[in-house]
């Protein structure tokens, strides 16, 4: 099974600290208490497809999160980015490296300053020269000065290295508007938070374009509806919205995707995510959610199968021992490529303990032992 990332150290990021990761398989399994920093792994194997992209480091993991509770916080991009570097230190460090076919070193160097500015310049921060222009065609009319007021505002300057060279640098405030931007991509990344199902997004256009694959599919989402016939795109006739139809002998017509339970939308979710990350890497954040424990051998049996075909390698958080001893000895072949790597914290450093798969599975079974 592929091993495009053959180990990574995470020297700062968010709660880690010298975290190592070594002899990567094409399968890890990754487990462990609250707030060891399973989430951010996965975060910082996510930053390799836009290494020095603002608007990833912004919206990585928030995205398929406020989509589905609009009473969550709502943190700033500013305040986001903020939030991966160590809490109590002003001009800090976010450091990571991965051993791929070459050793990829990044930095995020931050430097924190106070500026005092006028609404003018907070203005053309925001990018609304149009206001300072309306401005301008008022004083020059009545002859007076604008009176502008000043405000005292937190600007974070960030450098980018890649291998100890500049990559790039940027200029942002809490006023600055996060945008997509020019950035360095080393593999295809797809990750897949816990409640993204909840969107109701699937990669369905990658998925048709695989017909064996996508038959596959269907036959694998019996386990939810044993009458399914297929699944198509639609655009809704008064939002002009694309949504997804699923054609079942149990229904007269085509039923939208919302109206069936989470598992089935999971369930389309990830094996149409395995096929988006062809040649690339999968990321499951709590891969278990939603999913019972009845139906979790036949998916993920098909994923972890069809990531081999496709030359993907998979990372897979949990926090259920069951759904991990599922996955486990849900392909028997591939427990060979299967690694289990348990974080915990110790005197201010996060470690690893790793396992292989048929270590985890006689600590399991014959000592009792957790895995968590």
């Amino acid at each position: 099974m592929s091993t495009h990332i053959k180990s990574f150290n995470i020297y700062d990021f968010r709660g880690i600290k010298n975290l190592k990761l070594n002899d990567l398989k094409g399968i890890n399994i990754i487990t462990g208490d609250n707030n060891t920093g399973k989430t951010s792994v996965l975060e910082v194997i996510n930053y390799l497809s836009d290494v020095g992209s603002l608007s990833n480091l912004a919206f990585s993991t928030i995205r398929g999160i406020n989509a589905y509770n609009q009473s969550s916080t709502q943190f700033l991009p500013y305040e986001r980015i903020q939030y991966l570097f160590p809490i109590d230190q002003k001009n800090s460090l976010v450091h990571y490296s991965f051993e791929m076919k070459n050793v990829i070193d990044i930095k995020i160097k931050r430097e924190i300053k106070h500026e005092v500015l006028s609404q003018r310049e907070l203005n053309k921060i925001n990018g609304h020269d149009s206001f300072n222009k309306v401005n301008e065609i008022i004083d020059e009319y009545n002859g007076l000065g604008y009176l502008e007021k000043m405000k005292e505002i937190e600007i974070c300057d960030l450098e980018f290295l890649l291998n100890n060279k500049v990559l790039k640098k940027e200029e942002i405030t809490q006023y600055s508007r996060i945008k997509s931007n020019e950035s360095k991509s080393f593999i295809n990344t797809v990750y897949i938070t816990p409640f993204k199902h909840m969107t109701n997004e699937i990669y369905l256009t990658e998925v048709l374009n695989n017909p064996k694959y996508y038959q596959e599919m269907l036959e694998v989402l019996k386990e939810f509806d044993d009458n399914i016939i297929s699944i198509n795109a639609d655009t809704h006739n008064l939002t002009n919205t694309k949504r997804y139809m699923i054609l079942s002998k149990n229904h007269h017509q085509a039923i939208p995707l919302e109206l069936y339970g989470d598992g089935m939308k999971k369930a389309i979710l990830l094996m149409s995510a395995v096929i988006t990350a062809q040649n690339g890497i999968l990321l499951l954040d709590e891969f278990e959610t939603a999913i019972h424990t009845s139906a979790m051998t036949r998916v993920f049996s098909w994923i972890l199968r069809t990531c081999k075909k496709l030359n993907v390698q998979i990372f897979l958080t949990s926090h259920s021992e069951e759904a991990i001893n599922k996955l486990l000895i849900c392909c028997p072949k591939l427990q060979e490529d299967m690694h289990l790597y348990t974080l915990y914290k110790r005197n201010n450093q996060t470690k690893a303990r790793v396992l292989t798969c048929k270590e985890a599975i006689e600590i399991h079974d014959d000592l009792g032992l957790e895995l968590r």
